[in-house]
């Protein structure tokens, strides 16, 4: 059952709008085809390929396999983050390229109080999750570089360049959300806040860039 689960969840994936049409449309174009040759390869007329090309209207992946299959290299070399982790006893530095529309990020900031009143905010962890095509994400998890002694601060010119990261291995929006709501309740003890509206936050962030979310009551309307 779990299988045919998983099967029928790859399916309805590949028949939601495909939200870099426009894009992988240009990408083609750029390389010499023709929109009546895009809508021969996609099994389509060439109005419709004319309207993808404007933005328009979305394509199914499905549609669009055989333009992915030569260009989607292309399409997911122009959407990437540089990150780089540092080793603190060894001070080595490692650096990572990751590819990917980033579909959710969130921080988590450490309060620090004077008589009960938060008088700073620091940033102390980030979230980062890339959409990596099909029903695949990966997770970037950053901590803010410090220094041993208070009074060296890490300042940058550049935000990225204060955190250093680690790349997780990739996981399905199943195990995505799993993973995220294991990683809420671990910090909802220190940070309470963050904890209880992270769930939330993801799922949020999920169903707004089109993608399904299992266990969301819906409640639709009526037109």
């Amino acid at each position: 059952m779990e299988d045919q689960a998983e099967r029928d969840k790859g399916k309805n994936a590949r028949k939601k709008p495909f939200k870099l049409t426009r894009q992988l449309i240009r990408l083609a174009l750029n390389n010499g085809w023709t929109q009546s040759e895009i809508a021969e390869k996609c099994r389509t007329q060439q109005s419709t390929v004319s309207a993808w090309s404007k933005g328009v209207k979305y394509a199914t992946e499905t549609q669009l396999m055989p333009l992915l299959e030569l260009f989607g290299h292309k399409l997911r070399r122009n959407t990437f983050r540089v990150y780089w982790a540092l080793d603190s006893t060894t001070q080595a530095k490692t650096f990572f390229r990751v590819e990917g529309k980033v579909v959710f990020t969130e921080v988590v900031f450490d309060l620090k109080e004077s008589h009960g009143k938060a008088i700073q905010k620091l940033p102390v962890l980030k979230l980062v999750v890339h959409h990596q095509g099909a029903d695949r994400f990966r997770v970037v998890l950053q901590n803010r570089v410090v220094f041993n002694s208070p009074s060296q601060l890490a300042v940058s010119n550049t935000e990225d360049a204060l955190w250093s990261s680690a790349v997780l291995d990739q996981l399905n929006s199943v195990e995505l959300i799993d993973w995220i709501d294991g990683l809420a309740h671990d910090l909802s003890e220190k940070y309470k806040c963050f904890g209880l509206t992270l769930p939330f936050l993801l799922r949020q962030a999920l169903l707004n860039h089109g993608f399904p979310v299992d266990g969301v009551v819906e409640y639709p309307a009526v037109w």
